[in-house]
């Protein structure tokens, strides 16, 4: 559920990634949505090293699971450090 893409910002390469350990906190954002509960997880990764280039970047974002335990959409952003 937490692997997903972001392009580093230095080179555009795509990298893919767990980034499920980038965790930083987790809240319901919608109790009842009729199939149950929505949670966000939010992510923030401060050093990200690039496969490609070998620079360092910053990931953050969120992923949310609706219902509670199914993925269901993702917004990850990738910055310079």
């Amino acid at each position: 559920m937490f692997t997903h893409s972001v392009n580093c910002p230095y080179c555009n390469g795509e990298v893919t990634a767990d980034w499920s350990e980038y965790v930083v906190g987790s809240e319901c954002v919608a109790e009842n949505r009729g199939m149950g509960a929505e949670v966000e997880h939010v992510i923030e990764c401060e050093a990200y090293e690039c496969p490609y280039c070998a620079k360092s970047f910053r990931v953050v974002g969120s992923v949310w699971e609706y219902p509670e335990g199914a993925y269901n959409d993702h917004e990850l952003n990738s910055f310079k450090k």
